[in-house]
């Protein structure tokens, strides 16, 4: 009995000195296993870097009020910190909640007032607003500033952590103050489903087509077609397209949209990466082609992104007649990469150009032919940009 409880002393007194001894070789080891394992790249983060990271971390579990933070909330909030680091608003990460709730906007269904939001002069801003939504039946316009959402002021705050303060459940309300002009406007919206037809048309009079886009989702290049399709079924030789308050979307979609278009091989848009490296995306060959007498483009300060690469493209090409005002000017490109977990990043990869190597970021795509409505036309319910489009179609 005596000689077993010798051995269980030995044993216990071994497993310490093992521990302990693996408690120094890690301790030494930390800092080379640290620059070389979490500092890719050309990042090398200091041991006094680590060092301030690791006290940080221990107040906060020393001493934060509330015990038992869980780990994956910490982490979350570090990788929202570190991709926020960056100082661009539109890269972000997403943790996988917030992933679902971005891929349920690139389906065009989710709960909210129907605006986007982007950033504008280093504010966020509103860049279109959606027809029939409860943000265009309060009154909110393109170029609206961003103040508050409810009680809480926007300053500081990403485009995406703005956005989700916004959306919700159907049925709720949300409080907004916006900045127009120097001058504060209160909103209380009641928040609906919102589901985006990103696609309407219509005929107009003598050969003159009309087709709406509201956006780039998955869906839109084949309702595009099919728009095209039964308009020149239809007899129409002429075409209006309105890209007004179209926040843009998704890269590949207004590839496929600009095929129907531009003729084969024509470039569509350019895209220069951080290291001046070029890529031009051409007119797929095998889309159908539609050719019209004319083509006008409706655009104004909503016009962004992707609708923007859409509006060089056939000026570029001298497909179409600009008509409207300036658009927004975000001539930047996003890409998504899904991490693990159910998690993803958001970063600004590259920037495009024009089919005539024309940078619009934070400039914008002057129009042909300049026309700003007036309060007034507003109030009435006129649309000189329309009217003008139809003039230039009629030959009058």
């Amino acid at each position: 009995m005596r000689k077993n409880n010798e051995i269980k002393v030995k044993a216990i007194v071994a497993a310490l000195l093992l521990a302990i001894a693996c408690f120094y070789l890690g301790y030494l080891l930390a800092p080379s296993l640290r620059a070389s394992v979490s500092s890719p790249g050309s990042v090398q983060f200091s041991q006094d870097e680590w060092n301030l990271f690791s006290e940080t971390l221990s107040t906060i579990q020393n001493e934060y009020l509330e015990k038992n933070i869980p780990s994956s909330q910490l982490m979350n909030g570090m990788l929202k910190g570190l991709v926020g680091s960056l100082g661009d608003p539109y890269s972000q990460y997403l943790d996988p909640e917030s992933y679902k709730e971005w891929n349920s906007e690139i389906t065009g269904i989710y709960g909210g007032v129907g605006m986007e939001i982007g950033a504008k002069d280093s504010k966020a801003t509103v860049i279109s607003v959606f027809p029939n939504s409860p943000a265009e039946k309060a009154g909110i316009r393109s170029g609206d500033h961003f103040v508050k959402v409810n009680e809480d002021y926007v300053e500081g705050l990403s485009i995406s952590e703005i956005a989700a303060k916004v959306r919700g459940d159907p049925g709720t309300q949300v409080k907004l103050v916006l900045e127009r002009g120097g001058e504060l406007l209160e909103f209380t919206l009641t928040r609906e489903l919102i589901t985006i037809q990103t696609v309407s048309f219509r005929l107009v009079k003598d050969q003159i087509g009309y087709i709406q886009l509201l956006g780039f989702k998955d869906q839109t290049a084949q309702d595009f077609g099919n728009a095209l399709e039964q308009l020149t079924r239809h007899g129409v030789t002429k075409l209006i397209l309105d890209l007004r308050q179209n926040p843009g979307g998704l890269l590949s979609s207004v590839i496929d949209v600009a095929s129907y278009l531009v003729p084969s091989a024509q470039t569509i848009v350019i895209m220069e990466d951080r290291n001046g490296d070029r890529k031009v995306s051409r007119s797929n060959p095998f889309t159908p082609k539609y050719t019209f007498e004319k083509i006008v483009v409706l655009v104004d300060g909503g016009t962004a992104s992707a609708a923007e690469i859409l509006a060089g493209a056939l000026q570029d090409n001298k497909l179409a007649t600009l008509v409207g005002q300036t658009t927004f000017g975000k001539g930047i490109v996003q890409t998504v990469t899904p991490l693990s977990q159910g998690s993803a990043v958001i970063l600004t990869t590259a920037r495009y150009l024009t089919p005539s190597g024309r940078s619009i970021h934070k400039i914008g795509i002057t129009p042909d032919i300049e026309i700003v409505p007036t309060a007034q036309d507003l109030e009435q319910g006129k649309d000189p940009v329309f009217d003008k489009a139809v003039e230039i179609l009629s030959g009058s």
